[in-house]
């Protein structure tokens, strides 16, 4: 049996990306995991042939091609939320199997292109940026318009006046399951808390919420920060902070009927909701329940009791933005192309965050 690359990243526990580059010596892996992963190689007997890696269906697409993966209008602490990190590692591991280089580029300024990109040296393009309305206003700068000329897929945001393709998460049905979990645990009065209302992704969150909140027949509140006037790109961080979440889950409490469940946007809302009540001496999943969004790879660890989340897929959507990369370029040798977006729907992470109330006539209660 023939030895790939996966089965080398496997027994390494790190990324087929990583794996690659430490075989490659690339200066940005440290020496002891070069060490150790060409150690293993050695140990596994894998070689490295051209040969193995066709069996990609990108591979005669993307191979010996260079893809840029670039975040648009974002403060560099922001790049590296976790969510937006998975996708580009999705991306970044599928390049390497389809045979492509990529390099990541960060553009907090649409109005210059970052320092050592060229667009004649670049084949495609994975982008990411703010899904906020501040994005269409800003857009329509000269280096954008060189960005433009390239094959483009979004992953994860797609801002307003967006081109190319797409692959996102179905943030309607995040909302409208989180509502349909809630019920279904005899929950009868729900809030819906987003202290960021111009992030259009929590909007499309709130939509499916209160959608199926509505149709359910139960009562359901929106707690959400007024707009902020002065929003700017590049999008800086906190977006999230503790006062505004802290204000609102006050709000929560003191609203008549009580609510006995809180869906937050997104799971770092979620935490500090987590803060905010404790800090009040209430318990999450017995005094009251909150379910949320993200499935944040190494957040979920952090709060007890465990949050139910929904799993976005984030790095399954950077794997897929690359299979759609490689249509689109295949396609628009053929001047065929027709933009498309990629939805990928989310799947529920039970945690005890959400209890089950006596009349819902369940016996889980998550």
């Amino acid at each position: 049996m023939q030895i790939t690359l996966t089965d080398v990243a496997k027994k390494a526990e790190t990324s087929v990306s990583t794996v690659s580059r430490a075989l490659d010596g690339h200066p940005a892996i440290s020496s002891e995991t070069i060490e150790r992963v060409r150690q293993i190689a050695d140990d596994m007997r894998y070689r490295r042939v051209r040969s193995q890696r066709r069996a990609n269906p990108a591979k005669g697409v993307l191979a010996g091609r260079t893809i840029g993966l670039l975040s648009l209008g974002l403060d560099q602490s922001l790049v590296s939320m976790p969510v937006t990190t998975e996708a580009f590692r999705g991306a970044q591991d599928a390049l390497v199997e389809a045979g492509a280089k990529s390099h990541v580029f960060h553009m907090p300024d649409l109005s210059q292109l970052p320092v050592g990109f060229r667009t004649d040296r670049m084949d495609g393009l994975i982008l990411t940026g703010p899904k906020f309305p501040q994005f269409a206003a800003a857009s329509d700068t000269p280096a954008l318009k060189q960005l433009r000329q390239l094959p483009t897929v979004w992953v994860v945001c797609d801002p307003p006046k967006a081109w190319g393709d797409s692959v996102v998460a179905a943030d309607f049905e995040v909302g409208y399951g989180a509502a349909e979990r809630l019920v279904a645990s005899g929950h009868r009065n729900l809030a819906f808390l987003n202290p960021v209302p111009d992030n259009l992704m929590f909007a499309r969150r709130e939509d499916g919420f209160l959608s199926a909140a509505r149709r359910l027949g139960v009562d359901v509140k929106c707690f959400c920060r007024s707009p902020a006037a002065g929003w700017h790109l590049p999008i800086e961080t906190p977006l999230v902070a503790f006062e505004p979440v802290q204000l609102l889950v006050d709000q929560i409490l003191a609203s008549q009927p009580r609510r006995t469940a809180i869906f937050a946007a997104s799971d770092s809302v979620a935490a500090l909701v987590y803060c905010a009540l404790g800090i009040r001496g209430l318990r999450v999943g017995h005094d009251i329940s909150v379910i949320a969004a993200n499935n944040t790879p190494g957040l979920l660890s952090v709060p007890y009791p465990h949050l139910a989340t929904f799993d976005i897929q984030a790095r399954t959507m950077g794997t897929v933005s690359v299979r759609q990369l490689a249509t689109q370029i295949s396609d628009k040798q053929g001047d065929k192309h027709i933009p498309i977006q990629v939805v990928l729907k989310p799947s529920f992470i039970p945690g005890e965050s959400v209890c089950v109330l006596a009349d819902s006539g369940s016996t889980q209660g998550r």
